[in-house]
């Protein structure tokens, strides 16, 4: 049967799916929580009010199987304006897809092509892990319908597979490494000493916000806009989604206390065997005992300590997540474009032109 799809644009009418959304992401998508209605709903009202909401669902039988959940704006590309049609995601989500079965590309398909039918010269898919939409289809798919694509790595992420024995894993490490957490862990002991409280309720949280607000006030995140306390929007998003993850028994935030201060902290999220480390901080004026890393490498061993099978570092492969592991998960960006004369031009300038101009700039850079 061919699915019936529709594309809700205001915020009442995805308010209005919540019940059945959460359904279909608890039967098809294993209640994963970055994909729940509260995910999106959160993320667009923080960050993405002034777009236009643009979210596919796709019915069988009157019942919802699959969505993509978008946002629709106008932007440049080379000096063109065009209308672009974005997942509703961005840097504060680190888990992006379409909601549709890995196996359904043809209910994909024409979730793509109704997009493309609503004038849009651009459909761009962020961070998109690398199963699905399979890319050889992808490629085939814009072929044959004449639209112009580009995939980019963007970014791949580190993670520790935690099934095993800690001291196992911690001898796989460089040597240089564990003497570093050796000297940073007693150091920390002789200069006071730490303890740990990990809060998982809304009124465990509420006793210590006033610390993990101290340490971010005096983070690096802090001070470069990137913390969970970094302006109104990043406040409001990262505790309506701490509160949250608490209420529905997801979320977790451990803090390190320093000679009873507190020193650090991180914010995870845990679901069907994987934590994710959605944001750390430490207090800067505590720089000499390494709150930061005395707190990873405590977190890291409660987790093989647990049920927990992988710990996803999420984000980029920066230098100090590479010395705990050398996994690595990639993440793609899809740039589809429409035929429309304004798509193919940025595309031409942009990609082809641009490429053009990148490569030449390195072969003179490295001559």
């Amino acid at each position: 049967m061919n699915p019936q799809i529709d594309i809700i644009r205001d915020i009442d009418s995805f308010l209005s799916v919540k019940t059945e959304w959460d359904s279909m992401v608890a039967g098809i998508f294993g209640n994963h929580p970055f994909f729940r209605h509260f995910w999106y709903d959160n993320y667009y009202r923080v960050y993405f009010d002034s777009s236009s909401l643009m979210i596919l669902t796709a019915r069988r039988e009157g019942v919802l199987v699959a969505a993509v959940p978008m946002v629709r704006h106008r932007r440049w590309m080379a000096g063109i304006p065009i209308t672009e049609a974005q997942l509703l995601g961005g840097p504060h989500s680190h888990l992006n897809r379409l909601l549709v079965l890995q196996e359904d590309d043809q209910l994909a398909a024409l979730m793509i092509e109704r997009l493309l039918q609503e004038g849009i010269d651009l459909i761009y898919f962020e961070d998109l892990p690398e199963s699905f939409p399979d890319q050889i289809w992808l490629e085939i798919f814009c072929r044959r319908n004449e639209l112009a694509l580009d995939i980019r790595k963007v970014r791949q992420s580190p993670y520790i597979p935690t099934v095993g024995d800690y001291e196992e894993y911690r001898r796989g490490l460089s040597k240089k490494f564990r003497q570093l957490l050796n000297n940073r862990l007693n150091r920390i002991n002789r200069e006071g000493g730490f303890n740990i409280t990990v809060v998982e309720t809304e009124s465990d949280f509420d006793a210590i916000e006033p610390d993990i607000r101290s340490v971010s006030a005096d983070s690096w995140q802090g001070s470069e806009g990137s913390g969970i306390f970094s302006g109104d929007t990043n406040s409001t998003f990262y505790l309506n989604l701490i509160r949250h993850s608490m209420a529905e028994g997801y979320g977790q935030i451990s803090v390190l206390y320093f000679d009873h201060r507190p020193a650090a902290f991180e914010y995870h999220i845990r679901h069907a065997g994987t934590e994710y480390c959605l944001k750390s901080e430490y207090s800067r004026k505590f720089d000499r005992v390494s709150p930061g890393a005395v707190l990873d490498m405590e977190l890291v061993k409660r987790a093989f300590d647990s049920e927990v099978t992988t710990y996803d570092l999420l984000g980029f492969s920066d230098s100090y997540k590479l010395r705990w592991t050398d996994r690595l998960a990639p993440y793609y960006r899809y740039f589809i474009f429409n035929r429309s004369l304004a798509a193919r031009a940025a595309y031409a300038l942009y990609f082809r032109c641009g490429n053009r101009l990148r490569n030449l700039k390195s072969r003179i850079a490295s001559s």
